[in-house]
């Protein structure tokens, strides 16, 4: 199955939430015309990323039923795919960090982070609907999302891994805040290798999509990409500066099997009875 990747630059400032949209459609659909299946775009995909107030929040929050997920169901019946992209989703009095799956039918399914970063803890709800895995109809399928700082947490990785994901689509905002390096020599971030030992450890892809650029003083990493069942990194990791696309071929089904050479299985090699003090 290929899967693309865009990494996004997008305008600060709500006037350009229409615009940065529409740029963003445009490279899925260059995607979607090289192939694509599945197409990743990042987290808060149309608007910026960093947020100084509730009413701030408020004003770039929209239902899961509003303009930007209606104009990517539009995309994903165009082209009979799947888009996934992240979003401020409000529903009644709170607004949730939100990634959600567009098909050819409408939404397919949606995931609120769990885990919220820096000003996030301020003005959103964390989420609450776990970590469900979707069935991409016609596609024999089976998809979970995390959304950014998820990443940082193995148990949900593991989750997922449990629930039958056969890969994990992550809509992404890396950023510098709290980091002492941004990229190393070869123009990897941190999380592009903890994205890498997910997957060695848990036979599952993981495709991460990142924004470039900068908002004020933080910088975003880029270094969007796509990783395979055998933590083989198959595109990217993109620059930290630029808006670019990915475009990979991935064969979801091997990673339903979870062994590891004659003797061993990721899954029957556990020893739960000693990891009690996680819960």
């Amino acid at each position: 199955m290929k899967i693309g990747v865009v990494q996004t630059k997008v305008k600060s400032g709500i006037e350009h939430v229409n615009e940065n949209r529409v740029i963003n459609g445009r490279m899925a659909e260059t995607l979607f015309r090289q192939g694509a299946q599945i197409v990743v775009l990042p987290e808060c995909a149309n608007h910026q990323y960093m947020m100084s107030s509730r009413d701030e929040v408020t004003r770039f929050s929209e239902p899961l039923n509003g303009p930007s997920v209606r104009y990517w169901i539009e995309l994903a019946q165009k082209h009979n795919g799947y888009v996934i992209a992240g979003m401020l989703e409000r529903e009644g009095d709170d607004v949730f960090n939100t990634a959600v799956i567009a098909g050819p039918t409408g939404v397919v399914g949606h995931y609120r982070k769990i885990h919220l970063f820096d000003w996030e803890q301020n003005y959103l709800s964390p989420g609450n609907l776990g970590f469900p895995v979707f069935e991409l109809e016609g596609m024999n399928a089976r998809i979970g999302m995390l959304i950014c700082y998820d990443l940082r947490f193995p148990e949900a990785v593991r989750s997922l891994m449990f629930m039958g994901a056969d890969a994990i689509l992550v809509p992404t905002t890396w950023t510098s805040i709290g980091k002492s390096v941004l990229w190393d020599a070869q123009g990897y971030c941190l999380a592009n290798y903890t994205a890498i030992a997910h997957a060695y450890c848990n036979k599952l892809p993981m495709v991460c999509a990142d924004r470039a650029g900068h908002e004020g003083d933080v910088q975003f990493l880029g270094a969007s990409l796509i990783v395979d069942q055998n933590a083989m990194v198959i595109a990217g990791p993109c620059s930290g500066e630029e808006a670019a696309c990915l475009l990979a071929d991935i064969d979801l089904q091997a990673s339903r099997s979870k062994q590891v050479g004659r003797m061993n299985n990721l899954v029957a090699d556990r020893r739960p009875g000693f990891y009690k003090h996680l819960v």
